[in-house]
């Protein structure tokens, strides 16, 4: 599934579809996108296309409908942009939906309240990030890391008042001499964790506290683990099988020499490593996501396909003991496309499958072994190849509404029929 070519897509349905979302600005130009040389040839529809008989418009799908597009050129940033990354807020007490969106150097801001009508709202520290490494949100604000060795952040209040043209916004708050390669925010505890390191540099874990001043947060620890630096952190308070850590902070990582790693940072004095442990058929362990339940993990390896010119493996691992997990068995995908990113909601898993565009994951019986797939979108339609192009990142809001940051293409917004 998703390695179909060709298109049933028509003319008409792009201008149909044009004029849909023609007040967007910069939407009307035939340009929309990389240089001519960089942009696949199929027609892009930017407003609703519904998946019926396998296609939406030139996608191959499967229960998944398109409720609008935004391409890149649209976004704003420099002249060839690529999409890094994309992840959603919504606002409690206005149930107003946000898509922020790491452009190159910038991060730009598209309202998706109404998911099939999306507006450009505007961009935050346009062309003075640096690169955007990550993005993470929490109590209303966005916490950027950069390459500017900084964490810039942005009171999203501000964007909700923002009206009529699209608004440069500038910091309200800063981090400054972070040497970190990512971070994420434990939305249970108001910690943000940032982890920096690989095989060839190593690094620490350091704890910012975000419960005080979000717009100045404070360290809590700074901690080397050892000779196990995550490429990514998840923390939860943890409920699963191990009883023994029931109500525990504990943090889950992918770690670059091959390994899933466990920590307990429970006491921010004394935080201990639970387990490393290496598992098979590896290459680059990238990103982790736990099912709601807690009792098993799913791993993305970025580079298993491109070294073994397999199918998508995305690794399931057993964590009935913390000390003692067990990979044990893995999700093969239809294509040979790269596994970069994946969320949990609920009983699915939603990934971004590179050139397999996203790939909606049922876990069910994820226990058991059994990962079935019960949906797709696949944007990229020209192949699905293992090289970078196509779904980088996904996330999911409440209303339902999945997020998909293409690298060449922008930002997708999906609707699920599950």
């Amino acid at each position: 599934m998703g390695t179909t070519s060709g298109s049933r897509f028509t003319l008409s349905l792009v201008a149909a579809c044009s004029l849909a979302l023609g007040a967007w600005p910069g939407l009307a130009s035939a340009q929309d996108g990389l240089s001519a040389a960089a942009v696949p040839p199929t027609p892009r529809p930017r407003g609703p296309v519904r998946c019926v008989d396998g296609f939406a418009g030139p996608y191959p799908c499967r229960n998944v409908d398109q409720a609008s597009y935004v391409p890149n050129r649209a976004l704003g940033g420099p002249t060839t942009p690529n999409v890094e990354g994309v992840i959603g807020w919504a606002d409690e007490a206005s149930g107003r939906e946000l898509a922020l969106v790491s452009v190159s150097r910038q991060v730009s801001i598209v309202e998706v309240t109404d998911p099939e009508n999306p507006r450009l709202v505007g961009d935050f520290a346009q062309g003075s990030l640096g690169s955007v490494r990550s993005l993470d949100i929490f109590g209303g604000h966005l916490y950027v890391l950069t390459g500017n060795r900084s964490i810039e952040i942005l009171d999203l209040s501000r964007v909700l008042g923002a009206s009529g043209s699209p608004v440069h916004f500038t910091s309200d708050g800063s981090v400054r001499g972070v040497r970190a390669a990512g971070f994420s925010i434990n939305q249970e505890t108001g910690f943000a964790y940032l982890f920096f390191g690989s095989p060839f540099q190593p690094g620490a874990i350091t704890a910012l506290d975000l419960n005080g001043d979000p717009e100045a947060p404070v360290e809590a620890f700074t901690w080397d683990p050892g000779p196990s630096y995550p490429n990514n952190l998840e923390c939860v308070i943890y409920h699963g099988a191990d009883e023994r850590f029931t109500g525990h902070e504990i943090c889950f990582g992918a770690a670059p020499r091959r390994s899933l790693v466990i920590y307990d940072v429970t006491d921010k004095d004394n935080p201990v490593r639970l387990s490393r442990t290496f598992y098979r058929g590896f290459n680059v362990p990238w990103q982790t996501a736990l099912t709601a339940d807690h009792r098993s993990l799913l791993m993305v390896d970025t580079h298993d396909e491109h070294s073994y010119v397999r199918n998508t493996r995305t690794f399931l691992w057993d964590l009935s003991s913390l000390t003692e997990p067990r990979q044990f068995t893995f999700y093969q995908g239809p294509s040979v496309a790269r596994d970069r990113h994946i969320e949990v909601r609920g009983r699915f898993a939603y990934l971004a499958n590179a050139r397999a565009g996203l790939r909606v994951l049922d876990l069910r019986r994820a226990g058991e072994g059994r990962v079935r797939e019960a949906g797709y979108f696949d944007m990229e339609t020209e192949n699905d190849g293992n090289d970078w192009f196509g779904a980088v990142q996904v996330d999911v809001l409440p209303s339902g509404t999945v997020l998909v940051g293409s690298v060449r293409q922008g930002l997708y917004v999906l609707r699920p029929r599950l």
